[in-house]
């Protein structure tokens, strides 16, 4: 994906029409690391307080959690930019059902924690 085409994307998805969430989860071995990064990229922007439930979830020594896994959800449109169709899923996730689409891919979700996208439900004024 081009510069130009991921700032089309960040505009699309900064509409508060797509009602994006991001969330994470982790093995607690990998906490440490995801923090050190989401707040650099982030510039310092508060973690979910509860890391026992989404949007931040850690996942206690001894689980079968190998890495960390990030997903972005939200509700797509007919303008859905070809280039950001070709890395979404259709979400058929129990639970997540208001949500048509699913991303799941960290470096991407990293790119919009820099252009202040966080975890949770978005906070439009901090997207650039």
């Amino acid at each position: 994906m081009t510069a130009e085409q991921f700032n089309q994307v960040v505009a699309y998805l900064r509409d508060p029409n797509r009602n994006v969430l991001i969330e994470v989860e982790l093995p607690n071995t990998a906490k440490q690391r995801f923090e050190t990064t989401y707040t650099a990229l982030t510039n310092n922007y508060p973690l979910p307080a509860n890391s026992t439930q989404s949007p931040y979830y850690v996942w206690g020594d001894g689980a079968n959690k190998w890495g960390i896994e990030s997903r972005l959800y939200f509700i797509s449109d007919a303008n859905l930019p070809a280039f950001l169709a070709n890395i979404c899923v259709n979400n058929t996730r129990h639970d997540y059902r208001q949500y048509d689409m699913r991303i799941n891919n960290n470096e991407f979700i990293y790119d919009l924690f820099s252009r202040g996208f966080i975890l949770g439900d978005q906070i439009h004024g901090r997207i650039l």
